[in-house]
């Protein structure tokens, strides 16, 4: 008996004489869960998907119409003046029968300019104008639209998202499967702002196609992009107009037991952000209206209620908005680590270098240069950032449901 306590006593003796021992061992198992979390939901992740893909096998859609379905053809604006003659004109050039086609435009208390544009538009029967007389959001508007909604499908779009004449056909083609509750497309910047910057999403937007893919392949879309989706009308509900109708519709198509698809053929033409500044603006109220909208549907983060809807949800969007606790924790921790081997130093080195490669890539955005590679991480570090202000502006309660203009060329 003596033996083994005086075993027990020395290595007490040891951890406290040593206590660098024990810090060293937690700030390797902090770097490594940190590391690990970061790595799963930008590679692990989607690799499942793709996998149970695989594994699944592809299925060909066998369905179409025999007869195309009503749509209901969506977008609010508020001060695009004399760019909404370029929507109206995009509007009227989609290959869609007239009569299965309904254009509504809602008016978020638009400038003088806009509504006399829409009321012009009205007048020639190019669409409906639906009008609110006071600042609400894209929401409120949609689900004011919704309410009057009897057609088959409903599009929505956004007022400075242009498309190709057969793409609302290809968008809407998918419905003739009754399992499939929504589709959306891909977004196409015509224009680069300040640095190149709608090319420096590169490094993050890469990686965000590819989990959205993966999911779509499985039917399980959880993000639609916000310029241009459809979803059935049944299983589109704006509960709260100051949340995120955008980032809830995709949730409650799966949360009914349908299908979300990504059609990567469907794209909308818009214009990107002018500066890093107005873009930093754009993404920080993206994630603070979508941390808003997860916090008052919790249920979509539950997985004894939805077990793969919330595994998704935790894994594509959660963690992803984490990103920047992970980042740090894994700088702290390989900072603490950087004297016990030289494995640690030249990660720590590594981690150095991309950070003043980021700090370069500011440095160029501001003289409005682009040098591809710092300004991508750059860019990359600046969402990470935003992910940051966006949780303390949930914390602090601020309200984005109603936009302000930015800056775009």
């Amino acid at each position: 008996m003596e033996g083994p306590s005086a075993q027990g006593q020395a290595l007490l003796c040891c951890r406290l004489h040593h206590p660098e021992l024990l810090g060293v061992k937690t700030m390797t198992v902090l770097f490594l869960c940190a590391a690990f979390l970061l790595l799963y939901s930008f590679f692990g992740y989607p690799l499942i998907l793709l996998s149970m893909a695989a594994a699944r096998g592809r299925r060909k859609r066998s369905c179409t119409y025999k007869e195309l379905p009503s749509v209901m053809f969506v977008f609010a604006c508020c001060w695009e003046g004399k760019r909404l003659e370029e929507k109206i004109k995009n509007c009227l050039a989609l290959d869609y029968p007239s009569e299965k086609l309904d254009v509504v435009a809602v008016s978020d208390a638009a400038t003088p300019e806009t509504l006399e544009i829409l009321r012009r538009a009205e007048r020639e029967g190019i669409l409906r104008v639906l009008e609110n007389p006071r600042r609400s959001g894209k929401s409120a508007g949609l689900a004011r639209a919704l309410a009057q909604c009897e057609a088959d499908i409903f599009v929505v779009t956004d007022a400075d998202a242009l498309l190709e004449p057969h793409h609302l056909n290809e968008l809407v083609a998918p419905f003739a499967d009754p399992k499939v509750g929504a589709t959306t497309g891909t977004i196409h910047y015509v224009n680069v702002g300040e640095s190149g910057i709608s090319r420096n999403e590169g490094i993050y937007w890469r990686f965000e196609m590819l989990t959205r893919k993966a999911e779509s392949l499985l039917g399980r879309l959880i993000g639609v992009i916000g310029a241009i989706y459809a979803v059935r009308p049944a299983l589109f509900n704006v509960e709260d107009p100051r949340l995120d109708a955008d980032f809830l519709a995709p949730l409650q198509v799966l949360e009914q037991g349908k299908k979300v698809l990504l059609l990567d053929r469907v794209s909308a033409r818009d214009f990107s952000p002018a500066t890093t500044t107005s873009l930093f603006a754009r993404r920080v109220r993206t994630i603070t209206l979508a941390l808003w909208s997860l916090a008052r549907n919790g249920r979509y983060l539950n997985p004894f209620r939805f077990p793969v809807l919330s595994w998704q949800t935790w894994s594509h969007k959660i963690l992803r908005w984490l990103l920047p606790v992970f980042m740090i924790l894994i700088f702290i921790s390989n900072a603490f680590l950087v004297t016990t081997s030289l494995f640690w130093q030249i990660l720590f080195g590594c981690q150095v270098l991309f950070y003043l490669a980021g700090a370069l890539g500011a440095w160029v955005s501001k003289r409005k240069l682009n040098v591809p590679l710092v300004s991508s991480i750059w860019y990359f570090i600046l969402s990470a950032w935003a992910s940051i202000v966006a949780f303390f502006n949930l914390l602090r309660g601020k309200d984005y449901s109603v936009w302000t203009e930015t800056a775009r060329r």
